[in-house]
């Protein structure tokens, strides 16, 4: 052995004996980190899942499924909701009524593994409304999640699934049995497609004789050419990104060539009564490089529709072949005859260069069909309208006066009336339209209070419909709606969890004059324990900034969260949010930082002045993207800023011109300052920059942001964490090298709660 070897091999041994001390010193600094950041060990505490994530991180599976209403049942004690009963409740969607007699449901249910919630799971449940019988139809198995189920006929479903071998979303059908109700195990799905891509979205017609789904594929190349072509780059070694356009990157992925495309084809029964496809699926857009469905982050499953006969075709889709899509909110409607040798697509709304979206066939005329379209171009804000299109008539919009937003349509089956959800100071709201073409007819208002979605039509009778329902004080449920006076909630999985919390039970809605002297609303909850000692406030302010708080459950920075916690929770309504108008909405275009900013000042003035239980030397402002910027902005103004004895920003906007050429969608910066390019009018991007008044900061700052932010990229909140530094003003940055513009890991979830409130009491004891 020669002196080189030796001196390898002992380098060698060395570097092993240093990795295993500092293998050690990692774990000793873990535990040490657990100990110190979750004592308490209560059922409902992040300390008793971190020890269960130490104590069994190997992968989970349905050997030891236990629904929360199971874990919850067995407890005792009674304790304050946390983040973790708020993680471990169930999801609920997609109501379906049975498609012949209406006499029970199909939904689906998404849960996550009690113990460690590494694991979630979603399952398709089935409801007799007769006799509230429930059957869990689908297996549940841990990162197993069934989606989008259409009730071909009476006894067969079609639905999506990773249950495939592949892990890859397939298409599966359930058949059901001449009496579910005596149903003791859990249901077979028989795999359908076995594609070497995910099926991203499905939608079957009335008839169960077509369907379409959906494939990310390279423009020019079929399914398997795209499987093929991604293996070989796979194995290349090569990685880089190469673009010749926008969009580089939307929320949080890369976008590196392959497109949601439609796929259409037809469908048949074999002998043994298993649906298989009769030809070639054919892509719809092949050849053009754009998204159908869009990429977006709202719900994608109103971008398609089926004509009544099942024999049209619309979808929607953006420009996305040019680099204007990253500045240009402009979609088209498309519709196919699917009896046609080819199958061309012809543009229905091309003469609108803003966005028309949600396509809605009548039930009833293959030749209706009714869409929302904004009216001002590349601007995400604006008000969405009825719009109803009747072959060669010309189209026409409903409700032209109504200054309300719609944001869905569902037909009545009868198809003369819609059902509308909206929202309207600051809930969402179901409204029925009858007689749609009649110029005298005046919509409803069905169910006021709460967040309601999701509205499904009973196959029998109009006026009965359910949907899905929450509020700030509680979470999703499924409901019936048989009148204005008899609605009720028909699933109970959560009951006994929230059996066994306490939360704040004092929710009101107050006003107050704020800017441009016009009336401002909020929300105001009180802490678990009451008004008769003095509590701290949480002063959150939201999103968007065209968005609102809404009255519905939240999975992050839930109100009930900080109310537990001895908290006086407010949130503000500003200038800019929705539900009050479209006036109210476009105020805040080219006053990002002045009349939202207004309000703020003046509600908290109102807040302390009202509340006398909120003591106002304790108040600390958490805000989250606009809300995020909104701080960073509160922070550079000390009249303000100095009200508060903390500031946390979350995902927050820190240089407003370089967020205009850095950010995903560039054009929303052009339209919050008045519809410029930053070189067109750089003054207007830094009439309220942040960065322009980082001189006048003096609060202690949490800053929180995402590795894969694309919206807010993650260097607005590692500037504003430097500019805290170099400050010398006591701050922290939370970073979260897996997560985007929000916080999707359940686990990550709990750290960034508990970071939040461990600072927040350091700077409030």
């Amino acid at each position: 052995m020669n002196l080189f070897s030796c001196e390898s091999l002992m380098k060698s041994k060395l570097k092993c004996i240093v990795g295993t001390i500092l293998l050690i010193a990692v774990c000793a600094a873990l535990i040490v980190f657990a100990y110190t950041h979750f004592k308490d060990n209560t059922p409902g505490s992040t300390a008793s899942l971190c020890v269960r994530f130490k104590k069994n991180p190997s992968v989970r599976n349905a050997s030891d499924y236990q629904s929360n209403s199971e874990y919850y049942k067995q407890l005792t004690d009674i304790h304050e909701f946390s983040q973790l009963d708020n993680l471990r409740l169930d999801h609920l969607s997609s109501p379906r009524f049975h498609p012949s007699n209406g006499k029970t449901i199909i939904y689906l249910r998404k849960q996550y593994h009690m113990h460690d919630l590494k694991r979630s799971t979603t399952t398709l449940h089935w409801i007799d409304l007769e006799t509230n019988k429930t059957v869990q139809l689908t297996r549940p198995i841990w990162n197993i999640h069934d989606s989008l189920f259409y009730w071909v006929d009476n006894k067969t479903i079609l639905f999506l699934s990773n249950r495939a071998s592949s892990g890859l979303n397939q298409i599966f059908q359930l058949n059901l049995p001449d009496d579910l109700s005596i149903t003791s195990n859990y249901l077979d799905p028989i795999q359908i497609t076995d594609y070497p891509l995910g099926i991203g979205h499905l939608l079957v017609n009335r008839q169960g004789t077509r369907l379409a789904f959906s494939c990310q594929v390279y423009a020019n190349l079929s399914i398997q050419q795209t499987a093929d072509r991604s293996t070989i780059e796979g194995a290349s070694g090569s990685f880089v990104y190469k673009f010749d356009k926008l969009l580089i990157r939307f929320w949080d992925e890369y976008i590196l060539g392959p497109r949601h495309h439609p796929f259409v084809v037809s469908i048949k029964r074999n002998t043994n009564g298993i649906f298989y496809f009769t030809s070639t699926p054919t892509d719809i857009l092949f050849g053009i490089d754009a998204d159908s469905p869009i990429r977006s982050v709202e719900d994608r499953t109103s971008s398609w529709s089926f004509s009544a006969s099942g024999n049209k075709f619309a979808y929607t889709r953006q420009y996305d072949e040019t680099s204007a899509v990253a500045w240009s909110a402009n979609s088209d409607i498309y519709t196919v005859d699917l009896t046609a040798s080819n199958l061309a697509s012809v543009c229905m709304t091309c003469e609108n260069l803003a966005a028309d979206v949600n396509p809605r066939y009548s039930p009833i005329d293959d030749q209706v069909l009714v869409y929302l379209a904004h009216s001002i171009t590349n601007y995400g804000g604006d008000q969405l309208k009825i719009k109803v299109y009747n072959g060669s008539h010309p189209k026409r919009t409903l409700l032209d006066n109504w200054d309300r937003s719609i944001s869905s349509v569902t037909w009545s089956l009868d198809g003369q009336s819609l059902f509308l959800g909206l929202g309207e100071e600051a809930r969402q709201v179901i409204y029925k339209f009858s007689n749609i073409l009649s110029p005298s007819s005046t919509p409803i208002r069905l169910i006021s209070n709460g967040s309601s979605h999701d509205v499904n039509i009973h196959p029998a009778n109009n006026e009965i419909f359910l949907f899905t329902h929450k509020s700030i004080t509680q979470p999703t449920n499924i409901y019936l709606y048989t009148s204005q006076t008899s609605m009720r909630p028909i699933t109970i999985h959560n009951n006994n969890l929230l059996d066994k919390v306490r939360m704040s039970t004092v929710v009101e809605k107050f006003h107050f004059i704020g800017a441009q002297r016009e009336t401002v609303w909020g929300w105001h909850v009180q802490p678990i324990n009451g008004t008769a000692k003095k509590a701290p406030l949480i002063f959150l302010i939201h999103g968007g900034p065209q968005s609102c708080y809404y009255d519905e459950w939240r999975h992050n920075f839930n109100f009930q969260i900080f109310a537990s916690k001895g908290y006086a929770v407010i949130a503000i309504n500003f200038h800019g949010s929705t539900s009050y108008g479209q006036n109210f909405t476009d105020s805040i275009i080219d006053q990002y930082g002045a009349l939202p900013y207004e309000d703020l000042q003046i509600g908290l003035t109102e807040v302390l002045r009202n509340y006398n239980y909120i003591d106002g030397n304790r108040a600390i402002a958490l805000g989250v993207s606009y809300g995020g910027y909104m701080v960073n902005w509160i922070a550079g103004h000390p009249e303000m800023s100095r009200r508060f004895k903390t500031l946390i920003s979350y995902a927050g906007i820190f240089d407003l011109r370089q967020m205009a050429y850095s950010m995903d969608k560039v054009g929303a910066m052009d339209g919050a300052v008045g519809g410029f390019a930053p070189y067109e009018n750089p003054d207007a991007f830094e009439k309220f920059n942040p960065i322009n008044h980082v001189a006048n900061w003096s609060q202690p700052m949490l800053i929180i942001h995402g590795a894969h932010d694309y919206r807010v990229p993650d260097t607005q909140g590692i500037s504003a964490f430097t500019a805290l530094q170099r400050r010398g003003i006591p701050s922290r940055m939370l970073y979260f090298p897996t997560e985007s513009h929000g916080i999707s890991s359940p686990f990550n979830s709990l750290v960034l709660h508990q970071e939040i409130f461990d600072w927040m009491n350091k700077w409030i004891s």
